[in-house]
């Protein structure tokens, strides 16, 4: 994801990976909770208007199952959704402020998966035994408005607000179901979206909004 001087429009979702998008299931249906926490926060210039907020999470994914289960370690990375309610109880009902569809493209510098051997999980997944917890990272990122009295279409105010995402947990080449048969034996890969704990998020009426890559920002964050 880049620090971007324009606002991405929002536009329906193309997958390269995959062409029809699995039904989030309901988080106490998952066979895995998803936890996250903020690790870092960047401010992005958009225009006089809006402005791109930038969300680096740590997740906590714990097998909550009586079985292993198989989870690709880059989850989310495929594509992922945002959804921002200004209250848990919105978010509850599916009232939102900010749900967009967004585009997803590969390019020549994107690193794509490989096809995975379909004898046994390669070094791309991890396996988890009841209870065990594996964590993992990735970025996000929601369009706001600074403070103002007219509203903009596309973004969320100043203020507090949840959010939760929801994650593509195949990214790879070939249909999911064939490598969660012949992976069986080792537990059951994990597929299909899975979603985050609601997670609260506060957007600055007046923000520091950078004009930097995010590679040069989240690692100079790492280091302080």
């Amino acid at each position: 994801m880049r620090c971007r001087s324009l606002i991405v429009a929002l536009i329906a979702v193309h997958l390269l990976l995959m062409t029809l998008r699995a039904s989030p299931q309901e988080a106490q249906d998952q066979p895995l909770s998803a936890v996250p926490e903020l690790v870092g926060t960047r401010y992005c210039y958009g225009d006089a208007e809006v402005f791109s907020v930038l969300l680096k999470l740590r997740v906590k994914y714990t097998n909550r199952g009586q079985r292993a289960v198989i989870l690709e370690k880059e989850i989310g990375k495929a594509w992922y959704s945002v959804k921002v309610s200004r209250t848990l109880e919105d978010l509850h009902v599916g009232n939102y402020e900010y749900n967009p569809n967004i585009d997803w493209f590969f390019t020549d510098k994107d690193k794509l998966p490989d096809k995975p051997n379909a004898k046994s999980p390669g070094q791309d997944f991890v396996i988890l035994s009841p209870g065990q917890m594996f964590e993992g990272e990735i970025d996000a990122e929601v369009v706001a408005q600074y403070e103002s009295p007219k509203s903009f279409a596309g973004s969320i105010r100043p203020g507090a607000h949840v959010l939760q995402l929801e994650l593509s947990a195949w990214s790879h080449p070939g249909e999911a179901s064939e490598f969660a048969k012949s992976w069986q034996k080792f537990g059951d890969l994990v597929t299909g979206v899975i979603q985050t704990e609601p997670l609260e998020i506060r957007i600055p009426s007046s923000p520091k909004v950078e004009k930097i890559a995010d590679n040069h920002f989240w690692q100079s964050t790492a280091k302080s």
